[in-house]
This record gives C-alpha cells, structure tokens and sequence, in this order.
C-alpha cells in the first residue's frame, strides 16, 4: 500500500545562490519505514542545478561516474563533466564526434572507458581523453542508442530502437533477428547474480547461454513496452514500462504488477543503504524500503515529476535527473526545524527544561513536546515578546521578556520583578544560579543578583567594564564572570578584580562564557576569535588556526568533549583537546567540522545575542537558534571520507588558454599567468580549503581565494613547480595535492647559450684586442726597428762613404808635395764639394726626402751620372749600358736602386781593387734589372751570414731589395771578380710602407 511520504514542514520554497549552484534551503525529510517516527528520522538536504547554474539544458537523462571521480552527466543540450563546483560542456559545436546534442545514456566500462548513447547521434566512445564515434559503417543499426551495458564478462551490450548489439572489437554485431532472438527495440538491459541477461523493449527475454525466454507481463502490447529491469539485493526483478511497475519475488516464476506505482516507470536504482528508487514520467519519484513505498512529488522538493534517471555516486550522493535541472541529495544529521503557525522562524534563544520539553523564543514562545512543536503562552504573560526561560534549582521556571523585566513562575503563582522592584534594566538577555541559589539576571544595562531578600545591581559605577552585558558564568571558584560588549568582568566576591584576561579581553565583545571540566575558561567573542585561560595562560585561537569564524554566539561541550560553536559561518565543532594541544603546539592546524547551508541550515545567520543560544539535548542532540527557526544536530562522528583529488584544469597566459599537461613552458614575453585548480568532489565543498605555492618563486604558502585562481605577473625565466593542497577541516592532516612545471623561458638574451656566447665573443674580443694592441705594438717596434735599419743603411751608404770618401781626398792632399799647389787646390775643391754633397744625402736620408731634381729625373740618367762621378772620382773605368725601354720608377724603388748600386760600387772600388767596372741596367714590360760586375779580387759568399765587424754593407744591400719586393742576387769568386744584380718591380708599396716608418 502507498502510504504518504513526508517531507517534514518545509514552508514556502527558498534558494540560496552560492557561487555558481542554486541550493534549495530546506531539508527533505524521509520517513521511509512504518517505524520512521520511532526512530532517528532519515534526513536529506538538497540541491538544485539548472540552466542558470551551468547546465547546458534543463533535461537531465543520464549519470555515470569515472574512476577519476568527475561526474558525466547527459542532457539534450550535450554531455557535462562534473567536479562538485565546475561544469564543462561537449556537444557539436566543440567535438565532432557528436553529430547531435541529446545524450540519452551513460554507461562506465571497467576498463575506465566512457560510453554514451545518444539519441539520433549514434554510439560515442570516451577513451584516454578522446572521442570515437560509432556509426552504421562500424554495424550500428539505428542512431537511437538507448542503453549501453556490461554484463560480467566484460562484454559491452548495446540497445537501440532497432535491435540488440554486441561490440566485438572495433565493431558492432547484432544479436537478434535470429531464429532464437527476434527483431526488437531494447531500452533496458540487466544482468542478474546467476549471469543471466535480461533484455527489454518492445519484447522482454531472459537469454541464457542456451536458452532464450520471453515473459509476458499482461495488458496490451502498447502499455508493455519495457524502459528498466532491476534485480535488488533481495532476489527480486523489477521492471518498469509505460504502464508501470511489474516484479518477480524471488523463486517465483511470474511478474505481478506493482499497484502502488503508476505511469511509465523510467528508471529504476538500489542505492547502497538498501533503498529502490523508482523514477516516474509525470508521477515523480517513488522509494521502496522495508517493504514500504513513498512517494516524493513535485513541485517541492523535486524541480519536475518527471524523472528520468538516478544514480548514487561514490560519495553515496544520490543524484535524481529531472525534466527540470538536477537535483543531489545528501543525507545529513543537521535540520532546520520550521515551527508551526510563525509567520517569521526567527529564533533568539533555546532552552531545555529538566523534563524534556525545549522552550524556543522567537517572535512568540514554542515548546517543544514529544517531538512536536506548539506555540505556549504563560498565563498572566501576555502582549510582550518573551526572550528566554530559565527553570532554577527549585523548579522555579523565569520568563525573560522584552521591556517588561523577568517573571518567576512557582506553582501557578507568578512574581514579576522589573526595575520597579529594583531590577536594574527590564530588557533580559540572560539567566545564571549561583551555588548559593542566587539568581544573576544580565540585561541590557548592567546585571542584577537576585535573592529572596532582595535585589542588587553591579554596574559600571560598581566597576562593570560595560553596562550591556551578553554572557554569565560562575566558576568553579565561585567567581562570577560577565560578558559585555566591551570587554570581560570578573566579580570576585562583592568586588570586581581584574586580571590578565580581563585585560586581553578589554575590547572584545563576549558573547559565550564555558568552563571545560579541566577547568579552563574559554571566551567566545563577537568578532574576535575564541580565547582559552588556563593556569595563567592566555591563548588566542581564529581563522588563521582553522576555526571556521572569528564571530562566535555560543560555546557548548559535549560528552566526547567536543565545542560545539555557533558563529557566522555556521555550525562547527572541534575536539577541546585538540585546541589544547595546539596551544602548546601553535604550528599544528585544528580539524574542525563545519555545518553550513549545504548541511541543512536554511541559512548561516545563527543568533547569540540573549541567552542560551544553544543547548545539548538529553536526546544527544545540539539546538541553536537562527533567523529561519532553531537548528538541530545530531551528535555522531562524522564519515570518514577518501581524500578528494585535485586538479589543476586550466593556464591561461596573457588570456589565451595553454593545454594542460605534465608541464608548460611559457614565452619570453609572457607578463600575466593564471592558474586555475579544484577539487573532484560531488559532495558540498564548503569544507574544503585549498593553499598553493610556487616552488622557485614564493617563499610559503599562499591561502587560496574562493575564485581558486592563482595569479603570477612578470616571472622571471627559471623553472618552477606550482603545487596545490588541499585538505578538509574536519581532517587537515589528510593532505592531497597535485602539481605542474612551468617553464619561463628567458629572451634569448638572457639565455645560457647566448651568455656562454656572449662571454665567449667578449672573451675573443678581449683577446683579439690583446693581441691588436701586441700587434701594434710589435708593429711599432718593428718599424723602430726599420726605421734604424733604414737610418744605418742611408748613413752607410750616405755619410758613411761620403766622409770615406773625403778622407781619401785629403789624405791625397796631405801626400802631395807643397810646391803642388795647383793639385793640392783641385784636391781641396774636391774634398769640399764632396762634403757638401755627402751633408745632403744624409740629411735627405735622415728624413726621407728627395729633391725635385730627383723626382724628375729617370733610374737610367741618374746611374748614368753615378757611374761617371765613380769614374771621375776614383779612376777606374766605368762601363754603363742600358736596354730595353726607358720607365719611370716609384720613388722610393728609385732611391733604393740608386743606394744598392752606389754601394756595390763602393765596395767594388775599395774592396776589389777592380781594373773595370761594368754597370747594365734591363728595362723589361714589368720590372727593371740592374747588374754591377767587376774584375776585381772576388770573394768567398760562405761568409756573408756572418759579416766582419762594422761591415754591413752587402747585408743593407739585401735589405733594401727585399724591402722593395726585388730580388737580390751575388755571384763572386776569388781572383775572378764579383757580380751582384738585382730584379725589382715596376710598382710597389714601398714609398707608403717608408712613409709609415717615417712617422714612427
């Protein structure tokens, strides 16, 4: 029988946007067994995607989940991959294998291979990120792909509109059309425990390895037509078909048609906790469990009725598609409780009485009996806002109210005490009983001590550090501490003290005061973090040591000694004996569990301003008030969860999008580098936190922003190593992390060939340089040394012979008798122009120069006149003949001829006593050759190489030729005579090259 499936009081629909998914703000509640109100209830919460959130289209087909944990998601507008936070979309426009956009089912291989039937697209195949497309050429019979299967064999079964198919290989064979098997449309494909195949569509059959058996489920052929099979872990086979819901119990050997569940049933899926969820065209979706059906219809929670797949992922997520979006369920132990006939939930403060009823304040008073929720009023109490409840140690039970003091309700008798019994402000924010029975009554201008005999203030005149106070506690001391909204008081006795922590504490505004069993005092602040004092020692816990808030309302501590803290960003609860050792370990992080909207909570804005702002049930329960209704936790150790994988899915450099893969290299002129991670996790993610760090560039970990981008400008070129982590609070030692190189490469300027290049060319330089300026300087030697050659030889050949020659002359004066006058005279004038001739060649050989007589006069004139001065001046005949054609000379070849053969004479005439002398000068079409040859005593050339001292002048003579580019040649014999000739060029650089020495 149907019974009716209730979602608990849920009110108007309300949706929260939180990134880029809508989350529907009330929790689904299942009572999905008969004993459902007996027991713990089976609580969900929920949330939506649509279009609006990142689907491509609203109809939602098909789920499946990869082994990397993404979930894949089919719709008519495409395929979706899924992190938990991040959609990413293929259809036609961005993959050719899809020739259509409708994705009808997804199936997983446990190879890791993606399949997806499409609806009019063929068969696709997604493989180490590719896409193959399956058509009629590889024996695909129809495009309408509408299950794809693996049966235990690993074999991958395929259903269309037009047949039963097999892949073998990199093909499709069909499977029916046989004898055995006939022609039909498949929609659903099963495989039960004994290996069995079930197989619906337009027929349904069971086929075996030998046998084939087709059932009939009654009723037209039409109202048969199959769409799921399911065998759940009972042994029951369940089919849905257009006209509802058939199943075989186990051992029996027929279907009977479910009753409970009409219309045509589309999918059907046992989740792990036993649960089958039956899916529904225009009917919603039905659970059976514990041998009971319900019906979850929509338009709350469910987006749509019709709904066309569910699937449970890894994380035991169930996920429901829809003709509307995608719905995810949660199962989760924290519930937003709706109270009955409020307009407004808002709810200030909540208290448990001894016997089990809990009283919440909100715009009007509720108590909560048996589970139910009823609106109270005290009599006598009437027209003003109730606050808070209190019931001290002898049953007397105080009302807090707004404006009109406290009332103290005994009996039926009731006592009202406001500031004009003494009262010292008549807005209550909080009650505490002392040991001595005394009531501390805190209010929004200081506090009042209450007892039987009278009433006494403590305010800021008293020593109150701040008239409005938010919390009261006594300690184990018997000290009274107050907190206000402006610091921490402590009364000791009748007087207050102050101390280190009420120093610490000066600006903060506490607004829950706990003493642990250990006696420490923990101090809740507004805005401030929490603070602990113990034996003397203050320490400061927030944010940055992992709690999930600065602002805590409320501190509560459980049996296992966990805090349960109410603050901004929910609920959360941290074991004290982990905030204990970090105090004393400051460097470790907090595990902390967070309950936020993700959880239940219809909203994250918790109150704490007036007291109690939470409670532990003796049910094992924790209740805090929020501005949508009071909160309810049920205590229990969280589920250990795997470690969620990261990803970094996306570089963008300078805007442009870089292919993610093992590593990246980026150009030289890259300036602007983004990095964006995640997290595959289907679950919500407000638990997770993310911290990156580039190895090579940052010096610590960086706090990741919600936008999970890490920027970089301007990296210098290296290598780096981008690291994420990522961990959840409740278990921040469990670390998972994923990495990339990136590569920055420098200009080519700045590169390590260019430098090693670089120095190596200005090391050649340099050396080059060296060595330029060693040339120049062996070149300036060099010429020095020339030059002093040149300078010996022309004072040789100049001065040298000249004065030689002057010395002969007037040794020939000197012989002659004195009554030779007239020779004597001729000697005299002989000597003298001799000297005169000799002091012009030395300095015309000193400085280079030549006479402008010299520079028009030919080779052959000028060894003419030589010729006959020798023999003028010596007596020695002189033969001088010349052929060949006449040609100028340089210059200087000119000089250096004229000086060779004027020395040859020279030695000639001294040293070989000739009897004649010939001169031959050889004009040819490109040189010039001049031949001097004696008769005289001749000489042995062995010697040459080593000269007598201060005799250079054959060895000048061969200078001077070489120096002009001529050629030199001596031929002698003793007692025959001597030849020397020399062959020079008709041009030559020697007048640039004597320049050059003449200007060193």
């Amino acid at each position: 029988m149907l019974t009716g499936l209730h979602w608990g009081p849920i009110g108007d629909r309300r949706r929260l946007l939180r990134g880029s998914a809508r989350i529907l703000i009330f929790v689904a509640l299942f009572h999905l067994a008969a004993s459902a109100a007996d027991g713990p209830p089976f609580t969900y919460t929920q949330r939506l995607w649509q279009m609006q959130d990142g689907l491509p289209e609203q109809v939602v087909q098909a789920f499946a989940q990869t082994p990397d944990r993404h979930l894949w998601i089919g719709t008519t507008g495409g395929l979706v991959r899924f992190d938990g936070e991040r959609f990413l979309t293929f259809d036609r426009e961005n993959t050719p294998a899809f020739t259509e956009n409708n994705v009808f089912c997804l199936t997983v291989a446990r190879d890791h291979t993606l399949w997806i039937g499409m609806e009019g697209g063929g068969l696709i195949r997604y493989r180490d990120g590719k896409f193959r497309a399956f058509t009629s050429i590889d024996g695909l019979t129809n495009g309408f792909v509408r299950v794809v299967y693996e049966d235990s064999k690993g074999r991958i079964w395929v259903g269309t509109d037009s047949g039963l198919l097999v892949i073998v290989g990199e093909r499709l064979q069909r499977v029916d059309n046989t004898a055995d098997i006939p022609a039909m449309a498949v929609h659903a494909i099963h495989e039960d425990r004994r290996g069995e195949l079930w197989v619906g569509g337009s027929r349904f059959m069971r086929l075996t390895d030998h046998t084939v058996h087709e059932y009939n489920l009654g009723g037209q052929a039409s109202q048969n037509r199959v769409k799921s099979i399911l065998e759940t872990r009972d042994g029951s086979v369940w089919v849905g078909t257009v006209s509802g819901l058939h199943r075989m119990a186990r051992n029996a050997t027929s279907f009977k048609p479910v009753p409970a569940v009409k219309g045509t049933v589309r999918v059907l899926r046992e989740t792990s906790d036993g649960t089958l969820w039956i899916g529904t065209i225009g009917r919603g979706l039905f659970t059976w469990r514990d041998h009971h059906f319900a019906r979850i219809p929509a338009p709350d929670p469910l987006p749509s009725n019709t709904v066309l797949n569910v699937f449970e992922d890894v994380e035991r997520n169930i996920w429901i598609g829809t003709q509307g979006g995608m719905l995810r369920l949660i199962e989760t132990p924290v519930r937003t409780v709706k109270l009955p006939d409020a307009a407004d939930s808002d709810a200030e403060t909540v208290y448990q009485d001894r016997n089990g009823d809990l009283w919440v304040a909100a715009v009007n008073l509720f108590r909560v009996r048996n589970g139910k929720a009823a609106p109270y009023q005290f009599p006598g109490v009437s027209g003003v806002r109730v606050r808070n409840v209190f019931r001290d140690r002898d049953g007397a039970l105080w009302i807090g109210t707004e404006g009109r003091g406290t009332y103290r309700q005994v009996g039926w008798r009731l006592e009202h005490y406001s500031t004009r019994e003494g009262l010292v402000n008549n807005f209550i924010r909080a009650f505490l009983q002392g040991r001595d029975g005394s009531v501390w009554i805190a209010t929004d201008e200081g506090v009042s001590r209450w007892r039987p005999r009278g009433i006494t203030n403590y305010q800021m005149r008293d020593g109150l550090t701040y008239f409005s106070t938010r919390s009261l506690l006594e300690d184990r001391n018997g000290d009274i501490w107050i907190g206000t909204d402006q610091g921490l008081s402590r009364l000791h006795g009748d007087s207050f003290v102050n101390d280190d922590v009420t120093a610490a504490l000066k600006n903060e505004k506490v607004w829950a005061i706990h003493e642990d069993r250990d006696g420490g005092l923990w101090f809740g602040t507004r805005t401030g973090g929490l603070y602990r004092w113990r034996s003397g020692k203050i320490t400061h816990y927030t944010v940055a040591q992992g709690l999930a808030s600065n602002g805590i309302y409320e501190l509560l501590e459980d049996g296992n000694d966990n805090l349960w803290m109410s603050g901004t960003n929910g609920i959360s609860a941290v074991s004290r004996r982990e905030l204990d050792t970090i105090a004393d370990q400051p460097s470790r992080p907090v595990a902390l569990t967070l309950y936020g909207v993700s959880d239940g909570l219809e909203t994250i804005q918790m109150c704490g301003g007036e007291k109690p702002a939470g409670v532990l049930t003796t049910q094992g329960e924790v209740w805090f008030p929020s501005s949508k209704g009071p909160v309810r936790v049920s205590i229990g150790s969280p589920k250990p969860s795997k470690p969620a994988p990261v990803v970094i899915d996306q570089v963008m450099s300078d805007g442009l999008q870089i292919p993610v893969t093992s590593g990246i290299s980026l150009g030289p002129d890259n300036a602007k580098l983004e990095l964006h991670y995640g997290v595959v996790l289907l679950r919500s993610q407000e638990r997770i936190r993310f911290r990156y760090m580039l190895d090579g560039f940052d010096k610590a970990w960086s706090p990741a922003s919600s936008a999970r981008v890490a920027y970089y400008t301007n990296l210098p070129p290296g290598r780096y190593q981008f690291r994420v982590a990522v961990f959840e609070m409740n278990n921040p030692e469990q670390v998972t992390s994923a990495s990339l190189e990136i590569v920055q490469r420098p200009h080519f300027y700045r590169t390590t060939w260019f430098l090693g290049c670089a120095v190596l060319v200005l090391g050649a330089s340099l050396w080059g340089i060296y060595q330029f300026r060693l040339g120049q300087l062996r070149g300036r030697f060099q010429a020095v040394l020339n030059e002093r050659n040149r300078l010996a030889r022309e004072m040789h050949d100049t001065l040298i012979q000249g004065c030689a020659s002057v010395s002969a002359l007037l040794e020939a004066h000197s012989s002659l008798a004195s009554d030779q006058l007239d020779a004597n005279r001729d000697l005299l004038d002989c000597a003298r122009t001799h000297l005169r001739s000799t002091i012009e060649e030395a300095r015309q050989a000193v400085w280079g120069l030549r006479t402008s007589s010299e520079s028009n006069s030919d080779i052959s004139s000028l060894l003419c006149k030589m010729t006959e001065q020798f023999r003028h001046e010596f007596g020695v005949p002189v033969e001088y003949r010349i052929s060949g054609k006449p040609f100028a000379l340089d210059q200087a070849i000119m000089h250096e001829v004229l000086m060779v053969a004027r020395e040859a004479l020279y030695n000639s005439i001294r040293h070989a006593q000739p009897k004649k002398i010939q001169v031959g000068v050889y004009f040819e079409e490109e040189r010039c050759a001049v031949s001097i040859r004696d008769d005289g005593s001749g000489f042995d050339t062995a010697g040459l190489s080593h000269p007598p001292e201060n005799h250079y002048g054959l060895i000048g003579i061969r200078e001077r030729v070489e120096r002009i580019g001529g050629k030199f040649g001596l031929h002698s014999e003793l007692g025959a005579g001597t030849e020397l000739s020399i062959e020079v060029p008709r041009k030559t650089d020697a007048s640039s090259d004597r320049v050059s020495e003449m200007t060193l």
